[in-house]
């Protein structure tokens, strides 16, 4: 959806991640970003914002997998008014992680929140990672340091994309009971990395989740 703001031509978008697990399944993840960008633009922005976080030498995502664990591509699609993907450009990679240590399930999954100003549901969103190697995690709780080091990867890649006056955002395909309009966007200000990996059983269980 393209919108004007004082003159300016504000596109929405769906920027993904996409990759490979050690078992050879797919994994991705992806954010809707508001912005003045064009989509190849916005693809190179995307693309090095992630590059960058992935291969900070002693910090990045990278050192929290294993070799087998990859990203793969990064695509930007263009929204209509309904938040349909209408176009799409892509970039094909090969980052790989550097961890010498064995993977954990690829049945568990990193989780990141992303709040707003909204504290009900429709003002929060999710993205999933893959899951890290058997040494960043005690259990299925990541540690402290790989914790911060992925908070810090995932905040320079908010930065990046924040820099121009991007935006992350969130939308309702539905009328929401509490009466936020379906496909009315809510900008998305925070995040945190949540400690407990995502996993079916823990779930279940109803485990107190806490965030870095």
């Amino acid at each position: 959806m393209t919108t004007h703001q004082r003159g300016v031509i504000m596109s929405d978008y769906v920027a993904f991640v996409r990759g490979s697990l050690p078992n050879g399944r797919p994994w991705s993840t992806e954010r809707k970003i508001t912005s003045t960008q064009s989509p190849s633009a916005l693809l190179t922005t995307w693309q090095n914002a992630w590059t960058t976080a992935w291969n900070l030498a002693t910090t990045g995502l990278a050192t929290v997998y294993d070799a087998n664990t990859k990203i793969t591509q990064f695509e930007v699609g263009t929204l209509d008014g309904n938040l349909r993907k209408v176009a799409k450009t892509t970039a094909n990679v090969n980052l790989v992680g550097t961890d010498a240590n064995d993977p954990i399930s690829g049945n568990n999954d990193i989780v990141i929140l992303w709040t707003s100003a909204v504290t009900q549901k429709y003002g929060r969103g999710f993205m999933k990672l893959p899951p890290p190697c058997e040494d960043m995690v005690n259990g299925l709780v990541i540690a402290a340091t790989p914790g911060a080091n992925i908070k810090a990867a995932i905040g320079s890649v908010r930065t990046a994309i924040q820099a121009d006056g991007s935006t992350f955002f969130v939308a309702p395909r539905f009328l929401t009971e509490s009466g936020q309009p379906a496909f009315a966007k809510t900008v998305l200000t925070a995040f945190a990395v949540r400690e407990q990996l995502g996993d079916m059983r823990v779930r279940e269980q109803k485990v107190t989740k806490t965030y870095f």
